[in-house]
């Protein structure tokens, strides 16, 4: 049974995220833009493997409500039927109408809840999947139309890799991440670092022990950030295992810290037999707060999550 108006508070907004960025993206969004509302977050079911403890961040006060959407129970048949799906799952798992929510926030807009407010004409606010993904739609629509093809088509035809689509009322961007010359007209810039930096420390311990339980000891005097080269289809498993032992190779002799992705499966301690290997799984963004002694440089490929670090270290590019 849905909570529809008059009961409604005229405040309650509607989170969506896939991603650990995006996570914690709407996280400090809804704390920093949305204090006063009731909010609610919809997170895939899938991310249970990585955030088990996903029920923190009702119980933590972040979010009123948090509901998991079948993701994995929707069948990738044709494009009717996963919209049936998605609005079928959405009234069987989330109390409150579409319709009643006073704004709904969609992050990982490309995937398959979005269609649920454009078959139902409710206009949304669209968030760039990763820093500065806005200006490179293709590089979102590749791997997934090699994998899933069906999914791709549906994104791309209704501009949700880009946020074209007619019902966007606006798109938010980090816009110092977007490609040179592109001009991101009426997007709204929103800069992780920037917010977290600007907390309060006891709200910023706040987040973070939604990820770890303690701060990381290290020695380290540099930090790897890992990509998932092969599961975006960039390159297979060995070519993915055989980037990064020439990495090993070209950063012998630094204090290492690696800090894999989290939809990183690659096992890097045999890679890496010197360096500590995190196992923890949390946005890199985190990673100025988090140490005992933070390191002072991270070594990357083309990381998205550096463009939300540049001010707390030096970025070192590696060629592939």
């Amino acid at each position: 049974m849905k909570f529809t108006s008059p009961d409604r508070p005229a405040d309650r907004v509607l989170y969506h995220a896939v991603s650990s960025y995006q996570l914690l993206e709407v996280l400090l969004h809804r704390m920093v833009r949305r204090p006063g509302s009731r909010a609610v977050l919809i997170l895939p079911d899938f991310i249970t493997r990585k955030y088990p403890h996903y029920r923190r961040l009702a119980r933590g006060g972040f979010f009123d409500k948090v509901y998991l959407l079948p993701y994995l129970r929707i069948p990738h048949t044709d494009e009717s039927t996963v919209t049936a799906a998605v609005a079928q799952w959405y009234d069987q798992t989330v109390p409150y109408a579409l319709e009643d929510f006073s704004a709904v926030y969609l992050a990982g807009a490309h995937f398959y809840f979005s269609l649920l407010p454009i078959c139902r004409s409710v206009p949304f606010v669209f968030f760039e999947d990763a820093a500065g993904m806005l200006s490179r739609p293709q590089a979102l629509y590749r791997p997934l139309a090699r994998d899933f093809p069906l999914h791709a088509a549906i994104a791309l035809r209704y501009g949700l890799f880009d946020g074209s689509n007619p019902l966007v009322l606006r798109r938010i961007c980090l816009r110092r991440a977007q490609a040179e010359g592109f001009c991101p007209d009426g997007a709204e810039n929103f800069c992780v670092e920037d917010v977290l930096e600007a907390l309060p420390p006891q709200a910023r311990r706040k987040i973070i022990r939604l990820f770890l339980r303690r701060r990381i000891h290290t020695r380290a005097q540099a930090i790897l950030l890992t990509q998932r080269f092969a599961g975006l289809g960039v390159m297979d498993p060995p070519q993915q295992r055989a980037l990064y032992t020439r990495a090993a190779e070209q950063l012998h002799g630094i204090r290492l810290i690696v800090k894999p992705h989290p939809d990183d499966t690659l096992d890097y301690r045999p890679i890496f037999p010197h360096a500590q290997v995190l196992r923890q799984k949390f946005p890199s963004e985190l990673l100025p707060y988090v140490f005992t002694r933070s390191p002072t440089q991270i070594y990357t490929f083309d990381s998205t999550g550096c463009e939300n670090l540049r001010s707390h270290f030096q970025i070192i590019r590696m060629e592939r």
